[in-house]
């Protein structure tokens, strides 16, 4: 650490800045040194210093270094500070604390620790359902009752994985509670069983929700419209929508939204417009997310020269096109052959400072593909790899099919190496 410290000194005497990674090795080895108080000593300087903030990995190795000192209180003090800042703790530092608590014989603390946890969705999240499935049953057996938020938690993570028999199964014994069942249940199915395009079974489950007196939300609402537009039940989203509004429900900006998505991807584009005058006359929210779904819902009716005047008057009503708008722009434009303007909006792009995405590249590079211009697109996957991006599972089946042919066009010849 001697020598540690001192190169730290010589980073300032040649006017280097130490970032994050630095900090966090010292405070790691001054923890091996067994010097807890000046790795914590380190860690409020940088809080306070502004310029280089801890990150998860900062916090978690103090944490570690609290709980190998048997300090739970000190480190159950610094998750709450990252749980009030900007910095939340993940998985890692949760489980460091409950490991500690756990080997100190305190159970119960480490329990409820492990419930809080849940309720974040810490474990499901991080798809650790197994273990999250052994933290319920522990808790029953220890007499602590999991409420409805810990379920949904679980449902959740069932969901995420696509067992949705367990999920339901989990929602029947939230039922036989009785008074645990409320509209977060509910919603957690529902958007669940539609994330998998099991509508039908969404549907049923909303229909129950409204026997049982227990009032729709909004998100439950947008929930299940996702879900029809993204079957292409269009006409059963519009008939939800509407049913929204009688039961007096009023939608937001995300439910137009959705409900514009689906009638633009569906080549419904009349009702679509007047969906968005109807956005105007109640003077909604309407940002560049919308106009990008107009500006797809133009390209995929083969309105290429509306779409060109829309997205030229974003600037005029004070929006910025994102990453989003200038991939639909120029997937429109290489859709309609215009393939050369598509790599002009590329180089426009980054020069207003909104950098292509690998989504960017790897819709330019099947556009200059598929019109064929193979050298071009060759060039464009040259630059992104270099950027870090990689080529998707479209683009690499269209490469592969054209490396498959019987004459292989020269332009593709440094991919086979």
């Amino acid at each position: 650490m001697g020598f540690s410290l001192s190169v730290l000194g010589k980073f300032f005497k040649l006017g280097l800045e130490p970032d994050v990674f630095t900090f966090t090795t010292l405070i790691n080895g001054f923890l091996l040194e067994n010097r807890v108080a000046e790795a914590a000593a380190l860690i409020h300087k940088m809080m306070m210093g502004g310029n280089c903030q801890p990150n998860v990995v900062t916090y978690g190795t103090l944490v570690k270094g609290f709980c190998m000192k048997g300090n739970n209180s000190a480190a159950i003090r610094l998750l709450r500070k990252m749980e009030e800042g900007a910095c939340k703790p993940n998985l890692v530092v949760y489980s460091t604390i409950i490991d500690s608590l756990c080997k100190d014989t305190l159970v119960d603390d480490a329990l409820n620790l492990f419930s809080e946890m849940m309720s974040k969705d810490a474990l499901c999240k991080e798809g650790m359902v197994v273990e999250a499935e052994g933290v319920v049953e522990m808790m029953i057996q220890r007499g602590i009752e999991p409420d409805t938020v810990t379920y949904s938690s679980l449902m959740a993570g069932y969901c995420f994985r696509g067992e949705m028999e367990k999920a339901q199964k989990v929602f029947e014994l939230t039922l036989s509670k009785g008074s645990m069942v409320n509209v977060v249940s509910y919603s957690t199915l529902i958007n669940g069983y539609c994330k998998h395009k099991k509508v039908d079974e969404a549907m049923m489950l909303f229909l129950d929700m409204s026997h049982k007196g227990l009032v729709p939300n909004t998100i439950t609402y947008n929930t299940l419209l996702d879900g029809f537009c993204k079957t292409g039940r269009i006409q059963d989203a519009q008939k939800l929508f509407s049913k929204m509004q009688s039961c007096g429900q009023l939608p937001d900006a995300q439910t137009y939204s959705i409900l514009l998505d689906g009638l633009c991807k569906n080549r419904q584009l009349s009702r679509a417009m007047q969906l968005f005058c109807e956005m105007e006359a109640k003077k909604l929210d309407i940002d560049v997310v919308i106009y990008s779904i107009l500006l797809e819902g133009l390209f995929i009716t083969g309105k290429i020269e509306s779409a060109r005047d829309l997205f030229c008057g974003l600037s005029s009503k004070g929006l910025r096109p994102d990453v989003r708008t200038y991939t639909i722009m120029i997937n429109g434009l290489c859709i309609g052959g215009l393939t050369s303007e598509a790599k002009n909006l590329l180089v426009e792009m980054e020069g207003k400072g909104c950098s292509p995405n690998g989504c960017t590249y790897n819709t330019i590079i099947r556009g200059l593909i598929r019109n064929k211009e193979t050298s071009r697109a060759m060039v464009l996957i040259q630059q992104m790899v270099e950027k870090g991006f990689s080529a998707d599972a479209s683009t690499t089946e269209l490469i592969v099919h054209l490396l498959s042919k019987d004459e292989v066009d020269p332009a593709l010849l440094p991919l086979i190496k």
